[in-house]
């Protein structure tokens, strides 16, 4: 295609990402189907890739902003229905695996009953949210590490740790599953003692009042099985490994941390952090046999 013809191509992605974008953060307001609404998420960064700027940083900043976004807005479009999705809701059958795991009592349960003494925050509930907040970070600058020191190997790590998150977004459509402290606070499972410890230190953080039975977020509730926090920090650790063995050693004990502070925390169960690894290793192996694809074509 001539220069002239590329340039149009990116104008006019340019004019769709931003009406892309607006149209799907308005699909309440005008009743979209939910595959409607999802199918325009993922057309964002189809549309980023192709209005890219020229320069490296920018562009990878442009397109990996568009996948995370409509990530997230795919991690909300299943609860855009809650009433049709509560129908679906799996409360029980990840407490049993859990009580299994735990000899008798799910790993959630036990922690919190032998470590916390509320509505008291010891210094380990901070210390735990701290770590936790830490992982909105982590994979993205895991990515930027790769950019910056190992640009050949960015593609195919970018690539694993999309397809990680991507992934993650079937089991919430599939099975929505509620988390340990929903299961706790709101249906009274595990006697009611597990406790969203997360929202309960950024609450008191910021002065203000704590919750006292209603720590639901605004986006899904519902999106427990698989972990994408444990996931992706996987993810994030398998292909830094493979580049840097401090980076991965680092990497990989942050991620171990992190899943025992998704349980601690109520968080996640031991079962999803499992589908996490899961989702993790079937996306390491799909970029595998992508970039084998890609290599046995033919290349004029």
């Amino acid at each position: 295609m001539s220069r002239s013809g590329n340039r149009r191509q990116r104008l006019a992605a340019r004019a769709v990402l931003p009406l892309v974008i607006a149209t799907a953060e308005a699909r309440e307001r005008l009743s979209l189907p939910r595959p409607v609404s999802a199918l325009l998420a993922g057309c964002a960064p189809v549309a980023a890739a192709v209005a890219r700027p020229r320069r490296r940083w920018p562009a990878v900043a442009l397109v990996w902003s568009a996948h995370m976004w409509a990530y997230k807005t795919c991690f909300e479009i299943p609860y855009d229905r809650p009433e049709q999705l509560r129908r679906r809701l799996r409360i029980d059958p990840p407490i049993r695996a859990d009580t299994l795991i735990g000899r008798g009592r799910p790993p959630s349960q036990r922690l919190q009953e032998r470590l916390r003494r509320p509505p008291h925050l010891s210094g380990l509930d901070r210390a735990a949210t701290a770590l936790y907040l830490l992982w909105e970070l982590e994979p993205h600058l895991a990515l930027a590490w790769v950019l910056a020191r190992h640009p050949e190997r960015f593609r195919r790590s970018a690539l694993q740790l999309g397809l990680t998150f991507d992934l993650t977004l079937v089991g919430y459509a599939l099975f929505p599953t509620a988390p340990p402290w929903w299961a706790s606070e709101q249906a009274g499972r595990m006697g009611g003692s597990v406790r969203r410890v997360t929202f309960e230190v950024i609450a008191d953080a910021k002065g203000d009042p704590r919750p006292e039975g209603d720590h639901k977020s605004g986006n899904n509730p519902w999106a427990s099985m698989p972990s994408d926090h444990f996931a992706s920090a996987v993810a994030a650790a398998t292909l830094l490994a493979r580049l840097n063995r401090r980076a991965g050693a680092l990497a990989w004990s942050y991620a171990l941390l992190l899943g025992a502070i998704l349980v601690y925390t109520g968080e996640h169960y031991v079962i999803d952090l499992l589908a996490g690894l899961g989702v993790a290793v079937a996306a390491d192996a799909t970029t595998h046999l992508l970039e084998d694809a890609f290599t046995a074509l033919p290349h004029s």
